[in-house]
């Protein structure tokens, strides 16, 4: 017997904590009961087909949730802290990394654990088929577009600073819990519009590979090396010589390979992974913007607030202000 997230949402995983049910604002809240561990569960169903959620808890035992859906969905998450897991059939179990990840139901079952290593904080959107084909019914879109598409996304496309940011709007309104069902609706489509944007945007990279350099399948896996390493030293980052030794090529092959995997230069990439954790940061009044420029390893504000800007077309204090009114 399947489970009827389309209906109920996270109801089924709350029931499975054992969580206490009740009205907040426009959506449900779910307590965590002593036993089970601490925190809650908010849930909003803005319109058919479509729950906006965000989280936070920490479970005093592990628990794995079989999600055996039969519509098509797509859950698409922004994972701030904790230990998830998602295990599909025929494939390497995945650990979440902190960032957006994206998971397409498609009439299988799949399990999702959550660990006690640390406190879980996420905030997700989960997108029936239905809601997608309301929508994209009487618009014209240049190109057909069904959840299916999104089989063939790639993290790029959508782990992107942009979304980050719409994310947390989305989970600021949650919090309110007076905000129109409407805006999430709207919050939503932006979402899908930007990554069918990014989408788009591969066809120039491809014609770049088409122009010159050629990527084989190992160019891709040694600059995923790449890119791991970078992640975790995003403040105080490889040097390129030590980057090139673990990529095992030139220093122009690997600033080309990088760019045409992700479509930035290595530099950029690091710049935009900070802000992106700037941005996680600066909805907290308990850091000072100082505060926050000093851990992402810069000496002055002026300078952070210059980066930041360039990233996301906005200040960090514009940006704070926006959260806090």
């Amino acid at each position: 017997m399947g489970t009827n997230e389309y209906r109920l949402g996270n109801g089924g995983f709350a029931a499975q904590l054992g969580c206490k049910q009740s009205n907040y604002g426009n959506g449900l809240l779910y307590n965590l009961p002593p036993e089970a561990g601490d925190g809650w569960i908010v849930d909003i169903q803005p319109a058919s087909g479509l729950f906006v959620t965000t989280a936070r808890f920490t479970l005093l035992q592990p628990i794995t949730r079989v999600y055996d859906i039969a519509p098509m969905g797509m859950w698409l998450c922004l994972l701030e802290y904790g230990e998830i897991t998602i295990i599909e059939k025929g494939k390497k179990a995945r650990r979440l990394q902190k960032g957006i990840h994206l998971l397409t139901h498609r009439g299988q079952p799949v399990k999702i654990s959550f660990n006690t290593a640390e406190p879980i904080h996420y905030t997700s959107v989960l997108v029936f088929d239905d809601f997608v084909t309301t929508y994209v019914k009487d618009r014209p879109f240049e190109q057909p577009f069904t959840l299916k598409d999104t089989l063939t996304w790639r993290s790029p496309q959508y782990n992107t600073p942009e979304l980050v940011m719409v994310l947390q709007q989305i989970k600021y309104a949650v919090w309110d819990a007076v905000v129109p069902r409407v805006y999430y609706e709207g919050k939503v489509i932006e979402i899908l519009i930007l990554i069918l944007r990014n989408v788009q945007q591969e066809g120039y990279w491809r014609k770049l590979e088409g122009g010159g350099v050629r990527l084989s399948y190992e160019n891709k896996i040694d600059v995923l090396l790449v890119k791991d390493e970078l992640d975790r030293n995003l403040l105080n980052p490889p040097t390129i010589k030590q980057l090139t030794g673990i990529a095992k090529m030139g220093t122009t092959k690997l600033r080309q390979c990088f760019k045409l995997c992700y479509g930035v230069s290595i530099s950029d990439y690091v710049q935009q992974e900070k802000m992106k954790q700037a941005m996680r940061l600066l909805p907290h009044d308990d850091m000072s913007i100082c505060s926050i420029a000093r851990a992402m390893g810069y000496k002055s504000a002026s300078k952070f607030a210059a980066a930041f800007k360039k990233v996301h077309n906005i200040t960090p204090r514009d940006f704070r202000k926006s959260f806090m009114g």
